[in-house]
């Protein structure tokens, strides 16, 4: 990577798409425990993170330092990644998790092991398997806003336009997407047991879903392969649970926020 780039996260660490971050930062060696992560410490001088957290009532962020904040101008998002030229001080940015992890991966390509895929069809395969996750994530969203009443009100969805049938449409479409994820990485899982084909460990279609996977689990309670259907998947995220990282990192109290602890009703789906 050029030393003539400076890079800076933006991060709140408890939240599903940041743990994507996470986790790639963790399996790459850039950080060594959570607590780097809160310290804002990485093992790359020209890579820093600014840290977000939420304040309840009204759940505005802060930030750490905070003489850095992200401009309202580029994102009110996290995560959030800034590329500036050490020489010129121009800026461009990078604003979805995805894709930062994807920019990372070839910025450290050099450092610790291989995350991504080499070759052209890997690779390829590789961007449509983390393109059906994501979308198959957007339809989780609908299943959450009609099926949570905490989410509902965040997404300005009045109570009586909640719909038991656009949750059960959501659910039914998010499940079949991950059907997809699965019988797309059927090889990779038989070979290696990692989702990402061409590596030798879990890389980046392991941590696209690996965050959200968890994190739902800690805000709803939502197991997303309860299904008998993602049973392979189920196993997987099992697998990537004894990663010797994972305890430190995901085991502590207070891991989220008990402000953002919602509830999914149970409509039939």
């Amino acid at each position: 990577m050029s030393s003539k780039a400076q890079l800076t996260l933006f991060l709140w660490p408890a939240g599903l798409f940041p743990r994507r971050v996470t986790y790639w930062l963790v399996l790459k060696g850039l950080v060594s425990s959570y607590s780097d992560i809160l310290a804002g410490k990485t093992a790359d001088p020209n890579l820093s993170i600014v840290r977000l957290g939420i304040t309840p009532p009204k759940f505005g962020w802060t930030y750490e330092p905070a003489d850095d904040p992200l401009p309202a101008s580029v994102s009110t998002s996290t995560p959030c990644l800034r590329v500036r030229d050490a020489e010129t001080g121009a800026e461009r940015w990078v604003r979805e998790s995805s894709s930062i992890i994807a920019y990372l991966e070839r910025a450290y390509a050099g450092r610790g092991p291989a995350l991504a895929p080499a070759g052209a069809l890997d690779a390829a395969a590789t961007g449509d398997l983390v393109g059906q996750l994501n979308l198959a994530l957007a339809e989780s969203a609908t299943y959450l806003r009609h099926a949570s009443p905490q989410l509902a009100v965040y997404a300005e969805l009045r109570d009586e336009d909640r719909s038991r049938a656009a949750a059960r449409v959501g659910h039914r479409q998010f499940v079949r997407g991950l059907a997809k994820v699965q019988a797309w990485a059927a090889d990779s899982l038989a070979t290696t047991g990692w989702l990402t084909p061409g590596t030798d460990g879990p890389g980046l279609v392991d941590v696209n879903l690996a965050a959200p996977r968890r994190y739902l689990e800690l805000a709803y309670g939502w197991d997303l392969f309860e299904d008998e259907e993602l049973k392979p998947l189920d196993e997987w995220y099992k697998r990537f649970q004894k990663l010797p990282w994972w305890d430190a990192l995901e085991g502590g109290p207070n891991i989220h926020p008990a402000e953002l602890k919602f509830t999914i009703e149970k409509f039939e789906i």
